[in-house]
C-alpha cells in the first residue's frame, strides 16, 4: 500500500481538544519563529562526539523550484478532504490545483530522531527523541542544558504551513535507519458526516488501536528528497519540508532572522547556516557574517551590526586576565549588588575600562540555590560598549547561544550591550524560567516557580545587572577624581601653583615610587559635590540634593514625557498623556518652589540647605523618559537624561 494520510475519527471516549499551541508563538512572525525553533532544536542534537559546528541548510523553493500539482499529488493522497473540510481551522487553505511551494530545513552533525518507533506513550527514564517529536505535545526529556524545555516548539512547522502540516526525513546515527514521516495538525472537523480529530499522519495505514509508522520504502524516500530539493542524503540529521509556506518568504527575509537570533553562535564557530533557492545562495559562518550584515536591511544593519562588533571582540575576552572579575556572592541570601559589593580595586578597574577604553568585559559570579539543597556557583560574563545615540534601550542576553529577545529590564541608554550565558548551572535556571517561545523569562512559569530558593531575586539580579552596572559606572563618571590617572599623566597644579611633568623614562619601580612620593603631597582640589540626583520611585521620580550657596540664582528644570520607540519623547509629548499640574500626577516638595510653566515641565527654586521633590501618579506600565538641567539665570549649565521602566 502506498503511502497517505491518514486522520482518527473522533473517539467517543475521549474529550475533543483543539491545538492551541500556536498561541505561544503569536509574538514572532511564523517565518522568525520557524528559524528560531529549529536552529535551537538542531543546537541541542549535537552527536556526541561531534566536534565541527551544526551545519544548516535552508532552501527557498519559491515559484521556481515548487512543484507541479502532478508531482505533489502522491505526497497529499487522502489528505484533501481534510484540508478543504469546513470548520478545519485553515483560513486560506490552497486548492488541489495550486503549485506548491516550499521551505527545507536540514542539520548535519546531529543525531537525528532516535528511539522506538513503536512507542506511543512516555516512559520513565527512557530517552526517545523520535517520540517526542512525532507522538507528545508538552512533554520533553531534554537534558536540564538543553536549550528548550515545554515540548511544544515543533508546534512552529505545521504553523507555518497554508495546510498546517509538515513532513520529516531522518537519518538516525544509531542504527542509520532513515525513515520518513507526515504530520498535520488542524481542527477537529467533518468530512462526509464523519467527525475527525486534529491530527493527521502521513504513512502506511495503522492497524486499530495501533500508532501509524513512518515511511521506510526506501525508493519512496528517495524520490520525495529529489522532488523536495533535500541534499543531506544518508548523512545523520533531519530534514523538516513545509509545504504550501507562506508565498512572500524569500531567502533575504530568512538571512535577517538567522543574523538577528543567531549571529553569536555563528560568530562562536558551533554554527554554519547556508541559505538557498534556486539561483542563490549565502554561507553564514564566522569569516563570511560580518560582511552580510553589512549589506543587510537598515534595520538590521543599524541594530545588529555594533552587536557583531562587540560580540567579535567579547569572543576574544575569555581569559582571566581580559575579564575584570568579581568577588564571590554569598552562598545563601539574595545576590547583593551595589557600589558597596564591588571591591574598589575591581570598580576603579571597571571605570578605567569604560571611560577610558570605552568597552569592558567583566565575569559576574552568582549562585543558584535550589530548594532540594544543592547551592551552585555560576557566572555569567557583561561586555559594555560606550555608543552615544544608540539604539539599543536593553541589553541582548544570550543563553547557551540563543538570543533571548524580549526580556524586560531597566532600559539603558548610549551603551551598546550583551549579556553572555553558558555556564550550567544559570543556564538550567534561566532556561526553567524562559517561555515556550524562548523570548522571555517568567517568575512565575510552571518549571521555575518554587523549584529555586530566592529564584526571582537571583532573576532580577541577572536582568538587572547591566542596568545598575551602567547607572553606578555614570554615577561615578560624574565625579571628578584628580587621582584616576595619577599613574600615567602629568598633573596640573592648583591654579596658583605651575605643576610639574611626570618623567617616563625614570618610571621604574623606585623611580615610579618616588615619582609617586612627590605627587602626593601635591594639595588637590576636593571632588564637587553633585547639586541634585534623579531617582527612580513606584510611578514616579524624585529629586534631592543641596542648595547651592554661592549661587541663589540657580535652580532645576526638569522635562518629563513617556518613552517611545520612535522619535524624541519629548516632541512627541501629548497633554493627553498627563498634565503635570493635573491628577493623577501628584507633586511632595520639601525645602524647595516649584512652578509648571508648561503641562510637562516642571521647575525646581531650593529654598533651603536640604531639599527634596516627589512626583508620582504616572502610568507604571509605560517607561519614563526624563530630561533634567540647571539653570542661572534662565542659561542651562547642565544636562542629564534618564529613562525609568516602571516595575
Amino acid at each position: 500500500m502506498k503511502p497517505a494520510w491518514h486522520f482518527s475519527k473522533v473517539n467517543p471516549r475521549f474529550k475533543n481538544r483543539e491545538a492551541t499551541q500556536g498561541e505561544f508563538f503569536a509574538n514572532d512572525t511564523e517565518l522568525r519563529a520557524f528559524v528560531r525553533e529549529a536552529v535551537q532544536n538542531s543546537l541541542d542534537a549535537r552527536r556526541p562526539g561531534f566536534n565541527g559546528p551544526v551545519s544548516i541548510r535552508i532552501f527557498v523553493s519559491g515559484d521556481k523550484s515548487s512543484l507541479s500539482p502532478d508531482t505533489a499529488k502522491r505526497y497529499f493522497k487522502g489528505g484533501w478532504d481534510h484540508f478543504q473540510a469546513e470548520g478545519n481551522g485553515l483560513r486560506e487553505a490552497p486548492g488541489r490545483g495550486e503549485p506548491c511551494r516550499f521551505i527545507t530545513y536540514e542539520d548535519s552533525g546531529t543525531t537525528g530522531l532516535t528511539g522506538d518507533i513503536d512507542q506511543y506513550h512516555e516512559v520513565t527514564d527512557v530517552r526517545n527523541p523520535f517520540y517526542y517529536f512525532f507522538r507528545a505535545e508538552g512533554q520533553s526529556n531534554k537534558l536540564e542544558t538543553g536549550r528548550g524545555r515545554w515540548g511544544l516548539g515543533k508546534f512552529v512547522f505545521p504553523r507555518s504551513s497554508r495546510i498546517r502540516s509538515f513532513f520529516a526525513v531522518t537519518v538516525r546515527h544509531d542504527d542509520g535507519l532513515r525513515l520518513l514521516v507526515g504530520q498535520s495538525i488542524l481542527r477537529s472537523h467533518h468530512v462526509d458526516d464523519k467527525s475527525y480529530t486534529p491530527d493527521g499522519w502521513f504513512g502506511e495505514k495503522p492497524d486499530k488501536n495501533e500508532a501509524s509508522l513512518p515511511v521506510d520504502d526506501q525508493d519512496f524516500i528517495d524520490q520525495f528528497e529529489e522532488d523536495f530539493c533535500l541534499e543531506r542524503l544518508r548523512d545523520p540529521g533531519l530534514s523538516i519540508v513545509v509545504p504550501f509556506c507562506d508565498d512572500s518568504w524569500t531567502p533575504n527575509e530568512v538571512l535577517e532572522h538567522v543574523l538577528q537570533d543567531y549571529f553569536y553562535p555563528i560568530l562562536r564557530e558551533e554554527l554554519i547556516v547556508t541559505v538557498e533557492d534556486a539561483e542563490s545562495q549565502t554561507i553564514l559562518n564566522a569569516q563570511t557574517l560580518p560582511e552580510i550584515v553589512k549589506h543587510a536591511g537598515d534595520s538590521v544593519r543599524s541594530v545588529i551590526g555594533p552587536l557583531v562588533d562587540l560580540a567579535g571582540w567579547a569572543l576574544k575576552q575569555n581569559s582571566a586576565d581580559a575579564l575584570v572579575l568579581f568577588g564571590s556572592q554569598p552562598a545563601k541570601g539574595t545576590p547583593k549588588w551595589s557600589r558597596k559589593s564591588i571591591a574598589p580595586d575591581i570598580f576603579n578597574r571597571l571605570r578605567r575600562a569604560f571611560i577610558h577604553e570605552g568597552r569592558l568585559a567583566a565575569r559576574i559570579p552568582v549562585v543558584v540555590q535550589c530548594r532540594s539543597g544543592a547551592h551552585k556557583e555560576s557566572r555569567f560574563d557583561v561586555f559594555l560598549e560606550r555608543a552615544e545615540g544608540s539604539l539599543q534601550k536593553r541589553p541582548v542576553f544570550i543563553r547557551d547561544g540563543i538570543i533571548i529577545s524580549d526580556v524586560r529590564t531597566r532600559l539603558i541608554r548610549d551603551v551598546h550591550a550583551i549579556v553572555s550565558i553558558d555556564d550550567a548551572p544559570l543556564t538550567a535556571f534561566l532556561g526553567d524560567a524562559e517561555n515556550p517561545a524562548h523570548t522571555e523569562w517568567h517568575e512565575e512559569s510552571s518549571h521555575f516557580k518554587g523549584k529555586y530558593l530566592n529564584g526571582p531575586a537571583t532573576l532580577r539580579f541577572v536582568r538587572n545587572t547591566v542596568a545598575d552596572l551602567c547607572q553606578m559606572l555614570n554615577d561615578s563618571a560624574e565625579e571628578e577624581d584628580p587621582e584616576l590617572l595619577l599613574d600615567v599623566f602629568s598633573v596640573g597644579a592648583l591654579h596658583d601653583q605651575t605643576g610639574f611633568p611626570v618623567d617616563f623614562a625614570s618610571m621604574t619601580t623606585r623611580g615610579f615610587s618616588a615619582g609617586r612620593d612627590r605627587l602626593s603631597k601635591l594639595p588637590v582640589s576636593s571632588k564637587r559635590d553633585k547639586v541634585f540626583r534623579l531617582t527612580r520611585r513606584a510611578g514616579g521620580f524624585r529629586i534631592a540634593g543641596r542648595r547651592n550657596t554661592g549661587d541663589c540664582n540657580s535652580r532645576i528644570e526638569v522635562l518629563v514625557a513617556y518613552d517611545r520607540r520612535n522619535g524624541s519623547p519629548l516632541r512627541k509629548y501629548s497633554v493627553t498623556d498627563f498634565r503635570l499640574d493635573q491628577r493623577p500626577v501628584a507633586i511632595e516638595a520639601h525645602g524647595a518652589e516649584i512652578s509648571i510653566s508648561e503641562p510637562n515641565r516642571l521647575i525646581v527654586m531650593p529654598t533651603e540647605d536640604v531639599f527634596e521633590i516627589i512626583v508620582t501618579g504616572f502610568d507604571e506600565n509605560r517607561d519614563l523618559f526624563l530630561q533634567s538641567r540647571i539653570c542661572h539665570d534662565a542659561i542651562p549649565v547642565r544636562k542629564d537624561c534618564e529613562q525609568f521602566v516602571s516595575e
